[in-house]
């Protein structure tokens, strides 16, 4: 009996430390209530009254044999701690069939126009609190390889507006071809269903990542920022690992793309994808080099796409007032689209350079659409407009945003997130920036283009929170030839979870 004394307080132990240790760290924060048990003197106990620990080990006598009686005693103690823990699971943890992380971020926005300037006399904008997003990232493992790292990976995402509306913002697998555990070897995986398309920086990012409130102009012109469905192939080659700091970099990185080119929930229109593909060029340096976050990228796209224009016809009917004057009146209207299939083309190219203290981002965008004309089209040299029928105008579109910032603090340094800690302190860093972002929409008529000056501040004053401030000029400069001012302050919370 010795034996089994001496067996059963280890193995109680050892169960007890590792239950009680799996409780703190599964719920924290949340009371905890006491251990059943099945004895209804223990019924409302602390864990562990009841159990006949002895003072002091007693001397183990190798000589005495373990008795099935012994075993089965133990094996009954292991079983009631084991139902103990699952009814605690049961209870207490939400489960899944498969590995699952729950994340998401949201966003709570300040916003008041013409604060201080008005060229264009339009009346200002009331000061407005709104919540322009809701994320919830649903991402998990279907399969996984411990040999070589070749997972099965998902992502299901659900954003809604300020408007109410929800809507499926990601919902993809992933299938990772190479080997993903030899960090010093290339990489390539392949992803199927509504995602981001790779153009540039900005458009890429996520939307915890975007530096201002308020994205460049020419994301949202040529539709760059808006999800597509179909595949996306993603790779990279020459790595440097700096294991130090846990970090690497390939030299090259590239994607290439195959989408129905409709935007995010929407079928295909026609018989023709859009394809897209992206490299770019990273500096193969470790962690603490100067020349860290410095890249090159080349960015293109090209699909069909269908151009609508809606045509309104007024019939109008002339009577004549007993006053002797006339009066026109709407007698009927005829609305008429007109589609036309074109093709269209963007490309980019951006220099980037993300370190600390000081960084920057520099992106050029070029489109290419058929534009609606409405009966007449001015030539190039400025000579007097052209009267021609109904058409559509191939059109030149660009834009291009340069973006400066100092960063201050140890929030990005990984030497300092890695370091242990008392309670939920998380180092923090502060961000003044500026920027320029200029939109032109038809690069015949350059003289015609919308400027937006913007300072900022941005404080990461959390592990997944920071505070956006910023204060817009916009500069219109319009057909008439008229330069028309116009400002905008901007507040926003972000927060991730």
């Amino acid at each position: 009996m010795k034996v089994r004394s001496n067996l059963s307080v280890l193995v109680l132990a050892a169960l007890l430390a590792s239950t009680a240790a799996y409780g703190e760290d599964t719920v924290p924060g949340a009371e905890t209530a006491p251990a059943e048990t099945k004895t209804i003197s223990q019924e409302n106990s602390p864990p562990g009254e009841g159990l006949q620990i002895p003072e002091k080990d007693e001397p183990f006598d190798g000589s005495v044999p373990v008795t099935q009686s012994d075993i089965d005693g133990v094996r009954g103690e292991v079983q009631l701690l084991r139902d103990q823990w699952q009814k605690g699971l049961d209870r207490t943890v939400v489960q899944t069939t498969r590995l699952m992380a729950i994340s998401g971020t949201g966003t709570f926005k300040y916003s008041k126009g013409n604060q201080f300037i008005n060229d264009n006399q339009a009346a200002a904008t009331p000061d407005s609190f709104s919540t322009p997003s809701i994320i919830l990232n649903f991402n998990g493992n279907l399969y996984k390889d411990y040999l070589e790292g070749k997972n099965l990976n998902y992502s299901l995402g659900l954003s809604t507006s300020d408007k109410g509306a929800i809507s499926i913002q990601n919902a993809n697998l992933t299938y990772s071809i190479l080997n993903t555990l030899n960090l010093e070897g290339a990489q390539l995986s392949i992803t199927g269903g509504q995602q981001k398309k790779t153009f540039g920086i900005e458009a890429t990012a996520a939307e915890a990542f975007k530096p201002t409130v308020n994205g460049a102009q020419f994301t949202s012109k040529l539709g760059l920022d808006a999800r597509d469905i179909g595949f996306v192939l993603a790779g990279d080659f020459f790595p440097t690992v700096d294991y130090g700091y846990n970090y690497r970099v390939p030299a090259v990185q590239y994607w290439f793309g195959l989408v129905n080119g409709t935007g995010a929930n929407a079928a295909e229109t026609n018989s023709s994808k859009d394809v897209f593909t992206r490299i770019q060029l990273n500096a193969p340096v470790n962690y603490d080099h100067l020349l860290r976050g410095l890249s090159l990228g080349v960015s293109y796209l090209t699909g069909k796409t269908d151009y609508t224009v809606t045509n309104t016809k007024s019939d109008t009917a002339t009577f004549l007032n007993t006053s002797g004057t006339t009066s026109s009146v709407s007698t009927s209207s005829t609305t008429t689209n007109i589609i036309q299939a074109g093709t269209k083309e963007r490309w980019g190219v951006d220099l980037a350079y993300v370190n600390t203290p000081i960084g920057f981002t520099l992106e050029y965008a070029h489109g290419q659409d058929l534009i609606p004309t409405n009966g007449s089209v001015a030539t190039k040299n400025g000579a007097n407009p052209v009267t021609k029928p109904y058409s559509f105008k191939d059109t030149s579109e660009e834009g291009y945003t340069f973006t400066l910032f100092y960063s201050f603090g140890d929030q990005f340094v990984n030497a300092a997130k890695n370091q242990e800690r008392f309670d939920d302190y998380w180092p923090k860093t502060y961000q003044p920036f500026v920027r320029f972002d200029r939109w032109t929409p038809d690069t015949d008529f350059g003289g015609v283009h919308t400027d937006v000056w913007t300072a900022g501040f941005n404080w990461f004053f959390a592990a997944t929170t920071k505070l956006q401030v910023n204060y817009n000029v916009t500069r219109d400069y319009k057909s008439d030839g008229g330069v028309y001012d116009s400002d905008a302050f901007l507040a926003q919370f972000q927060f991730g979870f």
